[in-house]
């Protein structure tokens, strides 16, 4: 019996040594504008669009683990970027667009969304943030639905955009360093999609008298 106890007592100590040595640290961080945005060069399209902004686009957060390198020592960093989405595609949608109504809800046939000629629906498809010896970097990746008013789905478009802080930021999941990530991935996004939404084939299909006028 006091053997057990024995070897009791080792097993819990060297387990409280174990995690004793390691540390873990969580930061809640919530961005929500990452103003200022690029401008536009072209003037707005003679398109009325319906932006349908989802709960999960809404209120997106991640969750992101990481180990400091060269450390014990691992953080956990919970993002939410639920409204600079919305912040980022009102700007977009608001300088591209010449007139833009927000859609509440998207219903079988869209019979509700006769006034508009195009109904877009912007989601995130992955975000990562990664940390390593060249510094820290965000990735977010933006999928991009797109309905004609009756409900028919003419096209999806992927639009990545990525930030990069050198090795000073790297030992931190901090408001300023992510902040500063996710202003840079989100610019780039905001201006391939002022530039680029004219060059979809799909689009080019059904709206080319407003794309080259």
């Amino acid at each position: 019996m006091k053997r057990l106890l024995f070897i009791s007592f080792v097993v819990i100590s060297f387990a409280s040594f174990i995690f004793g040595c390691s540390s873990m640290q969580t930061y809640n961080i919530n961005i929500t504008d990452i103003a200022p945005y690029p401008c536009s060069l072209f003037e707005p399209l003679h398109i009325n669009v319906g932006a349908y902004y989802g709960e999960e686009f809404r209120t997106f957060d991640t969750i992101q683990h990481y180990q400091v390198p060269g450390m014990d020592l691992s953080r956990v960093c919970k993002i939410q970027i639920g409204k600079a989405n919305i912040a980022l595609f009102e700007y977009i949608l608001s300088n591209v667009f010449e007139k833009v109504k927000p859609i509440q809800f998207l219903s079988k046939g869209f019979e509700h969304l006769k006034d508009v000629d195009l109904i877009i629906e912007p989601t995130v498809h992955n975000y990562d943030y990664t940390t390593n010896v060249d510094g820290v970097n965000i990735h977010i990746i933006y999928a991009i639905n797109f309905f004609l008013p009756g409900g028919e789905h003419i096209s999806s478009w992927s639009i990545e955009g990525s930030g990069h802080v050198p090795p000073r930021f790297e030992l931190k999941c901090d408001t300023t360093a992510v902040t500063e990530l996710n202003k840079m991935a989100m610019r780039d996004v905001a201006a391939q999609f002022m530039t680029g939404f004219c060059n979809q084939i799909d689009i080019q299909k059904h709206f080319y008298k407003q794309c080259n006028r």
